[in-house]
């Protein structure tokens, strides 16, 4: 079962913007629109650019041959927060796009959307990708589909912010040297006075890249086969880890000594608001939840219990080499 929608013109009643507007209203032909700002922020995690990536590198090539079919176009899942939509998985859908008309595999976009709420009963669909460096007319066909799958898919009585995030595959444009990567919302405009919506706006949100603990480890040891010629990295033990941790931990301390010298000895670095508001965090926390001399105490226990399972687990890896070399034998 495919969801087929037949192609509509809407060059007449679709405006589109790369960048916010500097007016708030914009007037033309009678019409007049109405930018609505918003101060929502689309935090991206790792996982969701690897799976467009792979998606794009791994399209089939009946669809690359294929008019148009260059793109990949799927759903994102994630949560909704305070300011915030977290982006925190995502899968392709299969979909085709012609001069005349535009399929969706709409069965198979449900099944998918139903097997991760199984999985990750706190995520959601909350928009949907595409791998192009523009919106086109073809994106508020798109959209309408997800406004009704995500509306329905959603426990509010209002329909929630849908986000359409676009990643340039070609890295062309002016963000050549940067992750090509926007993110919009649309909104309704029209004329004053008539019953209904004219247009609809696609308006620019903020997007940032947020990680995980365990993502930001993965994005870490990534790095560090960026050196390798053959993009190998290999896992530390538990002592070198917790010695390479330790030794970031003293670089930041050293890094934030310097800005705050750098700052109260005449002036030398600008001073910032909110990076002082922060330290004052961490060290009202730091001297709020333990004393130093129990402190100490934790550190001496837990390093000492580290030691004695890393020997533990040694050991018994010893073991069972020596016993299946004995079978073996």
């Amino acid at each position: 079962m495919r969801f087929f929608i037949n192609s509509i013109n809407f060059s007449r009643s679709l405006t589109l913007f790369d960048s916010p507007p500097t007016p708030p209203h914009f007037q033309g032909s009678g019409v007049q629109f109405t930018i609505m700002a918003s101060n929502l922020t689309v935090n991206v995690h790792p996982g969701v650019y690897m799976n467009v990536v792979d998606t794009h590198m791994r399209r089939s090539k009946n669809s690359q041959k294929a008019a148009g079919q260059e793109k990949c176009m799927g759903t994102l899942m994630g949560y909704y927060e305070k300011g915030s939509i977290q982006v925190t998985n995502c899968f392709a859908i299969p979909f085709n796009e012609s001069n005349d008309d535009l399929e969706i595999d709409d069965q198979f976009n449900q099944q998918m959307i139903s097997a991760l709420k199984k999985t990750s009963p706190n995520e959601q669909p909350v928009g949907w990708f595409l791998t192009t460096s523009d919106i086109t007319s073809s994106c508020l066909i798109y959209h309408d589909y997800y406004v009704r799958v995500i509306t329905e898919a959603s426990a509010r009585r209002e329909s929630p912010p849908i986000v359409v995030l676009t990643i340039d595959t070609t890295f062309s444009g002016d963000m050549a040297k940067r992750m090509p990567v926007r993110a919009y919302l649309r909104s309704k405009a029209g004329i004053p006075g008539a019953a209904g919506p004219h247009c609809a706006i696609f308006n620019p949100l903020r997007v940032e890249l947020a990680a995980f603990p365990g993502e930001l480890v993965a994005l870490q040891l990534m790095e560090k086969a960026l050196d390798s010629r053959r993009r190998e990295a290999t896992l530390e033990s538990g002592l070198e880890q917790l010695e390479v941790s330790t030794a970031q931990m003293i670089e930041w301390l050293e890094r934030m000594l310097s800005y705050v010298e750098g700052v109260n000895k005449d002036g030398e670095k600008p001073g910032d608001a909110q990076m002082g508001r922060q330290l004052m965090d961490i060290v009202t926390s730091s001297s709020n939840n333990m004393q130093p001399e129990k402190l100490d105490t934790l550190v001496k226990n837990t390093l000492r219990d580290y030691v004695m399972v890393s020997y533990l687990a040694k050991l018994t890896q010893t073991q069972l080499q020596v016993h299946e070399r004995l079978v073996s034998a």
